[in-house]
């Protein structure tokens, strides 16, 4: 926000007061004293109309009087106080905009451009458009995903956080609300950096183990149905899986160049399909079939080592089932 714009009818007017407040403070001054002269004659009025008679002379002190006697009033000193010095009250007033939303936190300024766009659909097309044009690095959306991933260990119930593999049902109605946020991030973030949002296969690849190696680690239930929303995002990052991994089999020049770091991911594709039970193991056996061309390239000299290479890696093509979570 550009702090120069300046913005009317916040803050203070700074600076000396104008000629027309001078001459209006002035005029209240000379109208001030002229009420007071006229009070002053009126009084020394009513008070020479009450020591004279109707013919105009003056009563001596034992002449009666013809006053009715409601009308005998003594006279009053009448005193004049000096005139204070007046002093105006400020009153307070709200922030203006652009200060009050340097002030706000992260969370009330979402809240509120959620409730703007709730109120006024349109806006939601315009920060659509400009989120497209966004390119959020792994590093910030890892920094988001520990973020809820610290609110859902803080959200376990005190009595049960020594045990992170069996919680009770208890944990997990506690528990739930911060389960799904997390999880809903997470696939969120992962969409974002896959074909063809990103070119890189590279960024896909560190963002699809850094994602699948935080749910693998997640605290587990008693219960296999209370783990069920793990299974789903995991049987979701098994698709996306094979989906990088389906483009990487198109660029032949990165499968053949690559093929040492395609080799590493596949060992860590391999530790957390076992964590899972199962759950990867569609896109572990394609990522397996794609080294073992990679080596049948790269080694086109050695037929014998290819083939017990293929031999190492072969594994079943047939789609993963969710496996027992007990």
């Amino acid at each position: 926000m550009d702090n120069n714009t300046a913005v009317p009818g916040a803050g203070f007017s700074w600076g000396f007061k104008s000629d027309n407040i001078m001459k209006c403070q002035a005029q209240e001054n000379q109208q001030a004293r002229e009420n007071e002269k006229s009070l002053n004659n009126m009084v020394a009025d009513l008070v020479q109309s009450q020591g004279m008679d109707s013919k105009g002379r003056k009563r001596r002190l034992d002449e009666p009087t013809n006053l009715q006697p409601q009308l005998m009033v003594p006279p009053r000193k009448y005193s004049v106080s000096k005139r204070r010095p007046h002093h105006s009250s400020i009153s307070g007033q709200p922030l203006p905009l652009h200060r009050g939303l340097e002030l706000m936190s992260k969370d009330q300024v979402q809240h509120i451009l959620v409730e703007v766009m709730k109120n006024y659909p349109i806006t939601q097309q315009l920060v659509q458009t400009k989120l497209v044009d966004f390119n959020f690095s792994i590093d910030r959306c890892e920094f988001l995903l520990k973020e809820k991933l610290q609110q859902l260990h803080e959200s376990i119930p005190y009595s049960r956080s020594y045990d992170y593999q069996s919680l009770s049902d208890y944990a997990f109605i506690r528990m739930k609300p911060y389960i799904l946020e997390f999880l809903n991030c997470l696939v969120d973030c992962v969409l974002d950096r896959i074909p063809p949002r990103v070119d890189n296969l590279h960024e896909s690849l560190k963002i699809l183990d850094m994602t699948t190696d935080m749910v693998t680690r997640l605290p587990r239930f008693q219960l296999a149905s209370n783990n069920y929303y793990y299974d789903k995002c995991l049987e979701q990052l098994a698709c996306l899986w094979c989906t990088v991994i389906e483009h990487l089999a198109r660029d032949v020049i990165m499968t053949v160049n690559d093929a040492p770091l395609l080799r590493s991911w596949i060992q860590k594709l391999e530790v957390y399909n076992e964590s899972c039970h199962g759950i990867l193991t569609k896109p572990l056996s394609q990522f397996k079939s794609l080294a073992v061309v990679d080596a049948g390239v790269t080694d086109s000299n050695s037929a014998n080592g290819a083939n017990a290479t293929r031999n190492q890696w072969s594994g079943s093509t047939d789609n993963y089932t969710v496996g027992d979570n007990q």
